[in-house]
C-alpha cells in the first residue's frame, strides 16, 4: 500500500517537472504547415447555449484541446476568472503539451508557486509592472526552466522598446482586448506588430491575444504578422471543441 502511494507520488511530482517549450512547440506546429494555437482553459469553462451555462472540467477540455490540434495550453488560475492552480496542474497530468499559467503575476513567490503546479511558462502583462519588475520576474523564471509570455497592448507597448526589455522576450503577446473597457479590436495586433518587430530579435516569436473567433478573424491576424494564436473564449463556448480548435489550426 505504502510503495503504491509513493511511487504514485513519485510520477505525479516527474510529471509536474516536466519542462516543456511553447516556443518550441510553436516551431514544430509551423515546420509541420500548421497554425500554431495555444488554446485556453477556463476553468469549468462555461458555455453559453441558448441562456444555459454547461460545465466542463479543465482536464477534459484540455485533451480536447490537443485532439482538435492545439500545440500548447493555457489555463487560467485567477479566481476572478473561475480559475484555480488545481486546474493547471490538473491540466499538466492530463497533458503532454507545454503550459502556460495565466494570472496576474507580480511576486517572485508566484513564479514558484507556477513551478510548483506544472506550469512551463507564465504570463507577464506589462501594463502592470515596471520595466525592472518585469525584466526581474521573466530572468526567475527562465531560473527555473520556464518561459514567460510578455503581454503588451496599446499602452504598454513602449516597454517593449526598452532594450533590456527586449533581450530577454522570447515570446511577446499582443492583446486585442484593452484591459481598462474589455473591448476588442483586431487592429490593435495589426498596429502595434509592425512597431514591434524591428526592434525585436529575429527568433521572437509573436502571439495574438483575445477576440479571435473565426477561421477569418485567425487568417487576419497570421497575415498581420502572428507566429501563434491564444484563444480562449470562442473555444470554451463551442459546441465542439476539438472541431473549433481544427479550424484555426488548418489553413
Amino acid at each position: 500500500m505504502v510503495e503504491e502511494i509513493l511511487k504514485r507520488k513519485h510520477e505525479t511530482i516527474e510529471k509536474l517537472k516536466e519542462r516543456r517549450s511553447i516556443k518550441e512547440a510553436i516551431l514544430e506546429a509551423k515546420k509541420a504547415g500548421k497554425r500554431a494555437v495555444i488554446a485556453e482553459v477556463k476553468r469549468r469553462g462555461l458555455k453559453e447555449r441558448g441562456g444555459e451555462e454547461i460545465e466542463i472540467e479543465a482536464a477534459e477540455a484540455a485533451n480536447q484541446m490537443k485532439k482538435g490540434g492545439a500545440c500548447a495550453l493555457s489555463v487560467l488560475t485567477d479566481a476572478a476568472f473561475y480559475g484555480s492552480l488545481e486546474d493547471l496542474r490538473s491540466v499538466k497530468l492530463s497533458v503532454e503539451l507545454p503550459v502556460l499559467r495565466k494570472d496576474f503575476i507580480f511576486d517572485d513567490f508566484q513564479v514558484h508557486e507556477s513551478y510548483a503546479y506544472g506550469a512551463n511558462a507564465i504570463l507577464l502583462i506589462a501594463r502592470f509592472l515596471s520595466a525592472e519588475r518585469l525584466i526581474a520576474l521573466a530572468k526567475k523564471a527562465h531560473s527555473l526552466g520556464m518561459e514567460a509570455l510578455i503581454e503588451i497592448d496599446r499602452e504598454s507597448k513602449d516597454t517593449i522598446l526598452n532594450h533590456e526589455v527586449s533581450g530577454i522576450a522570447s515570446l511577446i503577446g499582443i492583446n486585442n482586448r484593452d484591459l481598462e473597457t474589455f473591448e476588442v479590436n483586431l487592429a490593435t495586433f495589426e498596429t502595434i506588430a509592425p512597431e514591434v518587430k524591428p526592434v525585436l530579435s529575429a527568433d521572437v516569436l509573436l502571439v495574438a491575444m483575445s477576440g479571435i473567433n473565426s477561421k477569418e478573424d485567425a487568417r487576419r491576424m497570421f497575415e498581420a504578422g502572428a507566429d501563434a494564436l491564444l484563444v480562449g473564449t470562442s473555444i470554451m463556448n463551442a459546441e465542439d471543441i476539438e472541431r473549433k480548435i481544427g479550424e484555426f489550426v488548418i489553413e
